[in-house]
């Protein structure tokens, strides 16, 4: 398994793939979070000066509003994992290359298995350097005040880490059910850029305060890193209250506006969009690795 693991690594370092797709990730995450931190940094301000605002005492500036940015750029960059995932296995099956690594390999499921161990380490990869560009571009883009304790900046990072390595899984599962780079990677960009944004706007206006598009693919991905930004900007808000209890209701209201705002309407917690997202992934990801286990090589 290791041998084949490192030759996974190998195939995949001798192609310019990986660090074309990597490099617009990086400048996507960055550029996104700066230029949003900078627009959130100056209504913030905007905001705190106004004399309304400072008659009912409302500390808008005391919330780390940037950590909506760093959600929103590492969630609009997880499309590049998932195009990389998507080509993993798609391309071989399509050039027939993946004949050669079958009948070299002990069996189709070490190496199936090696391939899968490889785009986890891949996916963790692009989600680490993501998370990186992320937050320099949140760094210089933002007020200082106005970004998370380093508790926080943590778990939101982990979170977009975490959506990248299941991007990239759900992309290669994908792939290896249609065989075809073009079919897989036509389907993917239409939901992911068409189709699942849309879709939540319109699910989550139909039915108002419905959590139908959290049980979507782009919805409970997005709500990984949404509904984290989400709770840690209601926890400052509740301390800046006093900690008092907040009725439901208003949590509820808060957490779907906010939800919106962080590009994640409809979505659950995060531990409930991780899970849901996972079951999408896992749905893709084995059944690819069960076809390909029974696939005609010939």
């Amino acid at each position: 398994m290791g041998r084949l693991i490192k030759a996974e690594f190998r195939k995949i370092l001798t192609t310019r793939l990986w660090w074309a797709l990597l490099i617009p990730a990086v400048l996507l995450a960055l550029g996104w979070a700066w230029g949003f931190s900078a627009l959130l940094t100056d209504i913030i301000n905007d905001a705190a000066d106004e004399s309304i605002v400072n008659e009912l005492d409302i500390r808008v500036d005391e919330l780390s509003w940037s950590s909506i940015a760093l959600t929103r750029s590492m969630n609009i960059a997880t499309i590049f994992p998932m195009v990389f995932g998507a080509l993993a296995l798609a391309s071989e099956i399509s050039r027939k290359t993946i004949t050669t690594s079958f009948l070299t390999a002990p069996n189709r499921s070490t190496l199936l298995g090696a391939k899968a161990i490889t785009y986890v380490l891949w996916g963790v990869i692009y989600g680490a350097v993501v998370a990186a560009a992320a937050s320099l571009g949140a760094m210089i883009g933002s007020d200082s005040k106005y970004l998370p304790d380093a508790g926080d900046w943590i778990l939101i990072l982990l979170s977009g880490i975490v959506a990248c390595l299941l991007w990239t899984l759900l992309g290669m599962g994908v792939g290896a059910l249609l065989g075809s780079p073009v079919g897989t990677l036509v389907l993917l960009l239409i939901y992911a850029l068409i189709v699942g944004p849309f879709g939540e706007l319109v699910l989550t206006g139909v039915t108002e305060g419905s959590h139908i598009a959290g049980w979507m693919p782009n919805g409970s991905a997005n709500g990984l890193t949404g509904s984290t930004a989400v709770a840690l900007l209601f926890d400052q808000a509740q301390s800046l209250v006093g900690g008092r209890p907040v009725p439901a209701d208003v949590r509820d209201d808060f957490e779907q506006v906010f939800r919106a705002f962080a590009g994640a309407p409809g979505a659950y917690s995060l531990l409930v969009s991780g899970l849901i997202f996972m079951a999408w992934t896992m749905l893709f990801f084995v059944s690819g690795l069960v076809r390909n286990q029974r696939r005609d090589i010939t």
